[in-house]
């Protein structure tokens, strides 16, 4: 199962226009899947982007128990190293939500997600 949400999040991550494909996932206290989301431009001459993370909590709030997010190379067959950012990690802990990255394609064949 967890192979799965993973796959979508890569497969979500490649949606994304921006130049580092990031994807968020919630996930309810029963491990179920809310939504995913990727970031989005926000200012795409300085590269900036909406967090995905963010666009989760904004949309689904106090609901959301883990957010799983991944970062994704170009053609999306490697997994990048990904940590949330001070602000998203500030919001997630208010909201108490724990932020949970996938750090290698490794961490999903072992099921350490």
């Amino acid at each position: 199962m967890t192979e799965n949400i993973t796959k979508r999040g890569i497969k979500k991550a490649q949606s994304s226009s921006c130049r580092y494909k990031i994807c968020a996932i919630a996930l309810d206290k029963y491990g179920n899947v809310m939504g995913y989301t990727s970031n989005a431009p926000r200012f795409p001459r300085l590269g900036g982007s909406i967090h995905a993370e963010m666009k989760l909590m904004s949309r689904y709030g106090k609901n959301i128990y883990t957010i799983i997010i991944l970062r994704t190379n170009k053609t999306g067959s490697n997994i990048l190293p990904i940590h949330p950012c001070k602000i998203c990690s500030k919001k997630a802990q208010e909201l108490g939500i724990k932020i949970v990255s996938v750090e290698s394609n490794r961490s999903i064949q072992d099921g350490n997600v």
